[in-house]
């Protein structure tokens, strides 16, 4: 249903056909939107999804090269283009793949040293689903203590480029609904009062994570060494796992799909965490 969803709202944005929910962020379907004019769009957003995913894995990677080891890059990069989650959910035209091919090349690029565009990614991030908000601030977060307040103008750079982006949807609100902040409103109306079917106890992601990767709890060594060594730089990829894994288990609703925003962070930790350990 999402998916069609999705697909209708951008069949909307450009032309007088499909239907409009106001509940959902704008990048996604402006993007499916785009294919459907293009052809068919079924087949068009699965492939452009597919690219997208190979993008995640690539940066994933790339990240890693930055702010970690290459073996710890290569081992990650590779455990997420084999995750089950991430497999099966990457050609379903949702918004995880997307949003986090996004969030990630804004900290890809936040860790290259350009800062504006990263806020601009990050922004847009935002605006495919917006639990990337989340994302975001812990990224915001660990910056300023890397930084160790000598960063302001760098944050202010940052701001800056997701404001930008975040303007637009608020200027493009007003005038869709009389009111900016309605899509966001009503997000949070529509999350408290569905998905009870897939309520689940605080014990789920604990146990189906093991389908996912059987050593994963090992990452929380990797967490463990980063906090007690202060690696300043590797807080860009702890804190936002940090923030997304207490927040999913905090929420009634869970679903494995939601995990593929975090799990980039998740196996680079899981990595880091093995080869420390076989070093030892």
């Amino acid at each position: 249903w999402d998916s069609s969803v999705y697909i209708g709202m951008g069949k909307y944005l450009y032309s007088d056909a499909g239907f409009w929910e106001s509940t959902r962020p704008v990048i996604w379907p402006l993007m499916l939107g785009f294919l459907w004019k293009l052809g068919n769009v079924i087949i068009l957003g699965r492939i452009l999804e597919i690219i997208l995913g190979g993008f995640c894995v690539l940066l994933t990677y790339l990240i890693g090269l930055r702010l970690f080891e290459k073996k710890t890059a290569l081992l990650a990069s590779f455990l997420l283009a084999v995750s089950p989650a991430f497999f099966f959910f990457n050609g379903i035209m949702l918004t995880e793949i997307a949003s986090l091919f996004f969030l990630l090349l804004g900290l890809y690029l936040l860790a290259k040293g350009s800062h504006f565009a990263s806020g601009i990614l990050f922004g847009i991030a935002f605006l495919t689903r917006f639990l990337q908000f989340i994302a975001f601030v812990s990224i915001l977060m660990a910056f300023f203590y890397i930084g160790k307040q000598k960063t302001l103008g760098k944050h202010t750079k940052i701001i800056a480029g997701f404001l930008i982006v975040l303007s637009i949807f608020l200027i493009f609100n007003f005038f869709m609904y009389k009111n900016p902040i309605l899509p966001f409103t009503e997000h949070i109306i529509l999350t408290k009062n569905s998905g009870w079917h897939n309520h689940q106890p605080l014990k789920f992601y604990f146990i189906k994570l093991f389908n996912e990767n059987v050593f994963y709890l090992l990452l929380f060594f990797g967490l463990f060494l980063i906090i007690k060594n202060n690696n300043d730089k590797k807080m860009l990829v702890a804190l936002p796992f940090l923030a997304f894994f207490i927040f999913f288990n905090f929420l009634k609703q869970k679903e494995m799909r939601f995990l593929i925003i975090l799990m980039p962070y998740m196996f680079l930790l899981l990595s880091f965490s093995i080869f420390e350990i076989l070093h030892k």
